[in-house]
């Protein structure tokens, strides 16, 4: 009666996904300003502007610790099928860079542009509680209008109630949004993207049952059950299964001819090949998915004679991270070409 079962859970999708993100951006990407054109011609004043937008670049990245960023948000952007990086100016802080994860923004693109942004808006928690009362949303909203971006940042509380406008609608110095995002795979025309998460999580779920049941099963067959037959009813009553423990036991006088038997009922585990096997092909298929080799030292032992086949192994992971790098590759560069335009501007 006070039997509870396992509920153990097993963390499969959030162990790929942060084994995939190391991969991807573990070693950062090489952010550098280049020079257009023929770079056989390039003056000595072209060389100077290029060294001071690259120092521009470098210490503004790292006073906001854009590589651990990164990372973390590579991991929303699997997850949450999209983030956001926003740029903001300001005179208190300078230029930070922020990366927001799908819950806290929304947007639009041009018609028959989706690479420009028409609109951005993002609202951030600043002071959560759970009176709606007492809580504090910040939103921030651009606008593109005829080439011109226009700015307005109001602050909310939990029920929605405007209670100060922080920036009146108005117009910026800058070209364009200073927003890149961030979209995981998808198809043409995608504005959502695909969440890893959701392919991942019924293989996890599976894994996760079956390995609870094999627990569940392992922790009965513990306890083996005991049986008696034609025997005293208050010699049976607490018979202990600790070790080295002495049953002393009478038969039941009042039956005819009693034959008094005692065992003890001690199930196999004949279902564990089976098991086993059902395990290891559910988390195969859950790391094919997202084409992770599925390797332990175990399974490895003896395979690997050189590098060429540990890459080998990882060839499709790392073709899959490549073909990531295709649009996140844009986006930083996007994300950097914002900074500058908007340094010059302000």
């Amino acid at each position: 009666g006070d039997y509870v079962p396992a509920k153990l859970k097993y963390k499969m999708a959030a162990s790929l996904i942060n084994k995939e993100a190391r991969l991807l951006f573990a070693e950062p990407p090489d952010i550098t300003v280049e020079p257009k054109g023929d770079v056989g011609k390039v003056t000595e004043d072209a060389k100077n502007a290029l060294t001071i937008m690259n120092d521009l670049v470098k210490t503004i990245l790292d006073a906001n610790k854009f590589e651990e960023a990164l990372i973390k948000a590579a991991k929303d952007c699997f997850i949450g099928k999209r983030v956001a990086g926003l740029v903001n100016f300001n005179e208190d802080d300078g230029v930070t860079v922020t990366f927001l994860p799908s819950t806290q923004f929304i947007y639009e693109t041009k018609i028959g542009n989706s690479n420009v942004l028409t609109k951005f808006v993002c609202f951030i928690i600043v002071k959560d509680s759970i009176t709606l009362t007492e809580k504090r949303i910040f939103k921030k909203k651009f606008e593109l209008v005829d080439n011109v971006v226009y700015l307005e940042e109001i602050l909310y509380d939990g029920a929605g109630k405007e209670l100060e406008v922080v920036t009146e609608y108005q117009e910026t110095l800058m070209p364009m949004i200073p927003v890149s995002i961030f979209i995981n795979d998808g198809l043409t025309g995608e504005d959502q993207g695909e969440s890893e998460i959701e392919i991942l999580q019924d293989y996890e779920e599976w894994y996760s049952k079956l390995s609870n049941a094999d627990i569940d099963a392992e922790r009965k067959s513990m306890n083996p059950t005991k049986y008696v037959v034609d025997m005293e009813a208050n010699s049976t009553k607490k018979l202990s299964t600790a070790a080295g423990a002495l049953w002393d036991l009478g038969s039941d006088q009042n039956l005819d001819k009693p034959a008094p038997q005692v065992g003890i009922l001690e199930p196999g585990m004949n279902y564990s090949d089976a098991l086993k096997t059902s395990l290891d092909r559910i988390k195969t298929v859950g790391y094919e998915q997202i084409d992770m080799p599925n390797i332990t030292l175990e399974s490895m032992q003896g395979a690997i004679t050189s590098g060429k086949s540990l890459k080998a192994i990882y060839w499709p992971l790392i073709v899959r991270c490549k073909e990531k790098m295709k649009m996140r590759g844009p986006q930083l560069r996007q994300l950097v070409n914002i900074i500058i335009q908007g340094a010059m501007v302000y």
